[in-house]
């Protein structure tokens, strides 16, 4: 309007994702937004919370059975299956060394690979074109429910027969 059609209309300032989807989806002419605080950090958890939890020792699976802090024993591989649409079905936890069960002949995905290796890269990290196209790949096997800035679905992995039995084995070695 106004022969300013040059003009870039640029929302800066305490900008998150929710704040630019509602913007977005109210039709607001912008162009362009300048996110800088909330990239690197969350309101609601503003640092990053890591626990070392150790699943095994001396080359045998341990769990902690404490409330609210029991965890899995043993290293783990987690698949992520698929239906013959393509879409995704569910995810699998298993022992490492353990496949997934099939489902629709399908065995699944591996998503855990090391990245690090006496402190050195395994692999080469890919650019940021490779790594868009791979995530938007992977949101598109999403069901409607679990896309979006607000996901109105809840998706679980569900343990394997084998995990599920260490597990077993864990406690009551534990309890006893």
């Amino acid at each position: 309007g106004a022969g300013l059609d040059y003009v870039k209309i640029v929302a800066s300032g305490g900008l998150d994702e929710y704040s630019i989807d509602d913007l977005v989806s109210s039709g607001a002419p912008i162009d362009g937004f300048g996110v800088g605080t909330r990239v690197g950090t969350s309101a609601d958890a503003p640092y990053t919370d890591f626990v070392y939890k150790i699943v095994e020792y001396d080359g045998k699976p341990v769990m902690k059975l404490s409330e609210g802090k029991a965890n899995l024993p043993g290293a783990k591989q987690v698949y992520r299956r698929y239906g013959a649409d393509g879409a995704l079905r569910d995810d699998v936890i298993c022992m490492c060394g353990e496949s997934a069960p099939p489902y629709d002949g399908n065995g699944g995905e591996a998503l855990l690979s090391p990245v690090l290796r006496d402190g050195e890269l395994t692999a080469p990290l890919p650019s940021l074109s490779e790594a868009r196209k791979y995530h938007r790949a992977r949101v598109a096997t999403l069901p409607d429910e679990l896309r979006g800035t607000r996901p109105g679905g809840r998706f679980e992995a569900r343990l394997s027969e084998g995990l599920r039995g260490l597990v077993e084995r864990a406690s009551s070695v534990s309890s006893s």
